[in-house]
């Protein structure tokens, strides 16, 4: 009995001891953490921007092109003449006939540039396509100004002409 005793107030003593007051955790003089601010900011990346198309880069070169100097102009214009004799795609061609429709380019290429921009029109790229309409009606205009200058001049010289022989 005195072994039984023992067990049973052992466990009396075990179970009492469960029911007592739990241990309270330390307080802490520290602000809880935010939980926004503990988790990981995303990474920021830049937009991928795609490589530009044939004719975005042809376009740049049409503004490259127009601000060169008439000496740039010209090695510009022998280097892509050399390249288009060795090279006959649709953007050398292209490049060929930007240079040739140049504003500051030797006069009298429009016959060649036609030639140039003629396949071009017909191209299945729409964007090469595009601007080789735009630069055919850049021609076309220039020609019709030429045209329009030569008879202001004719008729200018027609008139002095009259007046000297009125005198």
């Amino acid at each position: 009995m005195k072994g039984t005793a023992l067990v049973l107030a052992g466990s009396i003593a075990l179970l009492t001891a469960g029911c007592g007051t739990p241990a309270v955790p330390p307080v802490s003089t520290q602000p809880a953490p935010d939980p926004v601010a503990a988790m990981p900011e995303p990474e920021v990346r830049p937009p991928v921007r795609p490589a530009p198309s044939e004719s975005e880069v042809l376009l740049a070169y049409v503004d490259h092109v127009r601000k060169l100097p008439s000496a740039e102009l010209a090695r510009e214009l022998e280097t892509v003449r050399r390249l288009y004799a060795r090279v006959r795609t649709d953007v050398v061609r292209m490049r060929y006939a930007i240079l040739v429709t140049a504003p500051a380019a030797p006069a009298g290429e429009d016959a060649r540039a036609m030639e140039l921009l003629d396949p071009l029109l017909k191209s299945a790229d729409a964007g090469i396509r595009a601007l080789a309409i735009l630069l055919s009606a850049q021609l076309q205009e220039q020609r019709r100004a030429q045209g329009l200058q030569q008879k202001l001049d004719a008729l200018m010289s027609l008139d002095k002409t009259m007046i000297e022989r009125g005198r």
